[in-house]
């Protein structure tokens, strides 16, 4: 009897390792698994915003066309002619783009021509900067149309936040054709 209460207690303590491996074992792999997600979300969003804000100011007849239409803390308006017909409404639907952060509804917007698509959700915080060519920031936004003609660099830095609570920034550097 004694020895089977000594196998018993020694079955209990056994389990309880090993539960407690398992319970931590699965804790860690959800949150490796959130912040894989959200890191490869984030990359598709820099990813998308890079290429078409290192577009802006594509005028390849010299029509005129000013890259940045609008830039602000938290939002970037980015033109160009990818058509090549000498404007930004032409056939291609990707011309005239902005991206708009809603601290009300934590969410990055893009919006186009052919609507308004939310690119990222659960965002704490979205902050464009913008630099000129010898890396001063231009720090009055929204910009002026002569500080528009001077940005080179446009910093994006996005704020958010894991499933656990974590917090976690990304940022990135693009340089803007922009003239």
């Amino acid at each position: 009897m004694v020895e089977m209460m000594v196998a018993l207690a020694l079955f209990a303590v056994i389990s309880t390792v090993v539960i407690g491996f398992l319970t931590s074992s699965r804790q860690t792999y959800n949150s490796t698994s959130d912040r894989s997600h959200y890191q490869q979300s984030l990359r598709a969003v820099f990813s998308l915003m890079t290429r078409e804000i290192r577009s802006a100011g594509c005028d390849p007849v010299e029509a005129g066309i000013n890259g940045l239409a609008l830039a602000d803390d938290t939002t970037l308006r980015c033109r160009m002619d990818l058509d090549g017909d000498g404007g930004t409404l032409g056939t291609a639907p990707d011309e005239d783009i902005t991206y708009d952060y809603d601290p009300n509804v934590a969410e990055l917007v893009r919006t186009t021509a052919g609507g308004a698509l939310v690119i990222l959700r659960d965002v704490q915080m979205v902050q464009f900067s913008y630099f000129d060519a010898d890396g001063n920031v231009l720090a009055t936004t929204p910009l002026s149309a002569a500080d528009r003609e001077l940005v080179r660099f446009v910093d994006i830095a996005i704020d958010g936040e894991l499933q656990d609570g974590e917090p976690v920034t990304y940022s990135t550097r693009v340089y803007v054709r922009n003239g």
